[in-house]
């Protein structure tokens, strides 16, 4: 591939709803590129972007993509990411590691959900953004109506730079607000034309708005513009370029993947307008003294890993943004998480599932590497001479939980393996053993994340799992008091057993699990088999005695028993007390306790009823409500984990999949008396 320094480079991330087009205009692009030789459809699995077998089945984006293609002795990065919430960690990853976002908007439908998402963090991470209205052609489609909604949600920095011409069935070009001509799909060929007449309103009042909103955040023009003088093209881009630069004005461009309309222009614009990484400055830490420390193109080398993907053949395939600096092939950089030394040995550019190897990659660039050893997403790679470390991305949490298990036995020792591959490359699943139920439990953001993860374990690690609902981790005590005799005395010829003690139950403090106390007088029982009777306390408390639970916060006080001088034994007292417990706790009021969690669930203000309501459906009660924004409020609440299965997916529902939670264990609470006769009965089967 040909070499390209900083200021020939462009990276944008490709964000917005589901089916909003995302794909299908990389894919153009491509194609006017030439980088391919037809424009592939995601519908009927001919993209180059949407590849794996979970994509192609689902026909949907699922894994970002990147698509690298030369235009006017420029080198364009796309990164295509996916537009359903269960992926947002894979468009969070790709934001950070291009310079801008064409946030892609469908004409019929307007701002969406993820929409909505995809700016707010490209406006966390203060990315200049283009928007791009698609589906131009479609019924219903309108583009001032989109515009202005977009201006009313995102503010009056959001100005067209070009107009359709005609809508519907009827679209067939754009016409330029810059350049004052249009560009017109005639029999496959773009035809530019002067303005027709009969747009001339039009475009006046669209040029009117954009001299406007150019002239608001650029005095100079401001004042040409107040004052009545001709304002130049030229004049009109440089004060465009300042104002998208500095994430103040986002430009509107618009066009149809389906007919391949305005997608040259698309390219020109952002070769034109959108930033070059040239001059991106990159803060880190230095990891020698923790000092924070700037880097800017020109310096010494230095990159991050912000993708990774495992391949069953080559092993890791990570992608690395430089920031700083210069890679060539064939060459040992440093991570400086993991304090190893990688080597280079080869450098790719991507387009989907094509790699084209290249010799060297300047800053800015967006490039594949493979087979490094000990290197994860969000590692920094840099020169170990100037060391830097930055950031890794904060990725959304992770609010489905499910138990999951081999389905066939010879899979059960290569699943552990294959699940740590699968949390290599996707850092929003996270694996956990629940040591106390026994449970293999993984969690994502949603529910088809983890339909998804079930089905890469298989298409690339062979390995069949299935999901299944988690154990919950319940506990028993006891309200009351009680005080019995365990008597264990057994003789079958030779030494017999004998054990004999009295056991007095009563609650204890909250949280003090097993107090074992011993009030023994005149050693009516022999002090050396005091711990065999803790020990036989301590065993059948563990295992509990209504549903098979432990007991917690229980006080038990040996006080009194008896024993033989030649029958008695460790063994026999400790049976002793186990027949004690499984007397005397039915008759000191056992209860069943279970556990709650602490949620903080952050949603748009307007939800906030439905959700409370909710909330109060899963015997959950609020804790807290606060208003951090006008738009925005945040609950606490506690509720029973054993009613928040599936509780990510209620919420997506209640709120149109705009609300997300945290949650932490609170504490124990006894469960209501009909549910717990149901999980004893269940337990006891």
């Amino acid at each position: 591939m040909t070499e390209f320094n900083s200021t020939q480079l462009r990276n944008l991330a490709l964000v917005g709803h589901g089916k909003s087009g995302k794909t299908s205009i990389a894919e153009n692009c491509l194609f006017k590129c030439g980088a391919t030789n037809r424009v592939g459809k995601t519908d009927d699995g001919t993209s180059i972007l949407d590849y794996e077998p979970e994509e192609v089945k689902r026909k949907m984006t699922i894994d970002s993509s990147l698509a690298s293609c030369e235009w006017q002795g420029y080198k364009i990065n796309f990164i295509d990411t996916p537009g359903y919430p269960d992926f947002t960690g894979e468009v969070k990853s790709a934001l950070t590691a291009c310079e801008s976002a064409i946030v892609v908007v469908s004409a019929t439908s307007g701002i969406e959900v993820e929409t909505d998402r995809a700016w707010k963090y490209a406006e966390e991470l203060s990315l200049p953004r283009a928007i791009f209205i698609n589906k131009m052609d479609r019924e219903h489609a309108d583009f001032y109506k989109v515009v202005e909604e977009l201006r009313a949600h995102f503010g009056k920095g959001i100005v067209p730079i070009q107009i359709p011409i005609g809508s519907e069935a009827s679209f067939q070009g754009v016409a330029d607000l810059i350049t004052m001509n249009t560009k017109v799909l005639i029999k496959n060929k773009d035809l530019i034309y002067e303005i027709p007449e009969y747009m001339k309103d039009e475009v006046d009042t669209a040029r009117h708005m954009l001299m406007e909103t150019c002239a608001e955040f650029n005095d100079e023009l401001l004042e040409k513009y107040l004052e009545g003088e001709e304002i130049t093209e030229t004049e009109v881009a440089a004060a465009l370029i300042e104002g998208i630069v500095n994430a103040k004005i986002f430009p509107v461009l618009c066009g149809s993947a389906t007919k391949g309309i305005g997608f040259r222009q698309l390219m020109n614009s952002i070769i034109e307008y959108m930033p070059t990484p040239y001059f991106r400055a990159s803060m880190g830490i230095n990891p020698k003294n923790n000092e924070l420390i700037e880097r800017r193109t020109e310096d010494a080398f230095s990159g991050y890993v912000f993708k990774t993907v495992v391949d069953q053949f080559i092993g890791r395939v990570s992608y690395l943004k430089i920031l700083s600096g210069t890679l060539i092939e064939n060459s040992s950089v440093y991570n400086s998480v993991s304090e190893k030394t990688e080597r280079i040995s080869s450098l790719y550019s991507a387009c989907g599932k094509n790699q084209q190897a290249q010799k060297i990659a300047h800053a800015g660039d967006i490039v594949i590497i493979t087979k490094l050893q000990a290197t994860k997403t969000g590692d920094t790679l840099c020169n170990e001479e100037e060391p830097i470390k930055y950031e890794p991305v904060t990725h959304p949490a992770s609010m489905f939980t499910m138990a999951i298990k081999a389905d066939k036995k010879a899979d059960e020792d290569k699943i552990g393996n294959a699940l740590t591959r699968l949390v290599d490359e996707d850092p929003t699943l996270t694996i956990y053993k629940n040591t106390e139920t026994g449970d293999l439990t993984i969690s994502g953001v949603g529910e088809l994340h983890l339909d998804v993860a079930i089905e890469k374990l298989l298409n690339k690690f062979g390995v069949t799992a299935k999901l299944y609902q988690p154990a919950i981790a319940y506990r028993e005590t006891i309200r009351g008091t009680s005080k019995v005799e365990g008597k264990h005395k057994k003789q079958s010829g030779g030494h017999g057993q004998y054990g004999d003690v009295w056991l007095e139950f009563s609650p204890g403090e909250l949280g003090s699990g097993v107090t074992f106390t011993e009030t023994i007088v005149g050693g009516a029982v022999p002090r050396q088999y005091i711990p065999a009777v803790e020990k036989g306390v301590r065993e059948t408390l563990q295992t509990g005695i209504l549903a098979g639970y432990p007991m917690v916060d229980i006080k038990v006080n040996l006080f009194d028993g008896s024993y033989h001088t030649v029958d008695s034994s460790e063994m026999a007292f400790k049976t002793a007390a186990a027949l004690a417990i499984k007397k005397g706790i039915p008759e000191a009021k056992p209860v069943l306790l279970e556990p709650y969690y602490t949620l903080k669930i952050t949603i748009p203000e307007y939800y906030m009823g439905d959700v409370i309501s909710g909330i109060n459906t899963k015997r959950g009660r609020i804790i807290n409500t606060e208003s951090p924004s006008h738009d925005v409020s945040i609950i606490e609440a506690q509720v029973p984990l054993a009613e928040l299965y599936k509780y990510a997916t209620d919420l997506r529902s209640a709120t149109q999949g705009r609300g997300s939670y945290t949650m932490e264990f609170s504490h124990y609470e006894e469960v209501p008396a009909k549910i717990s006769e149901q999980i004893i009965a269940e337990n006891n089967k």
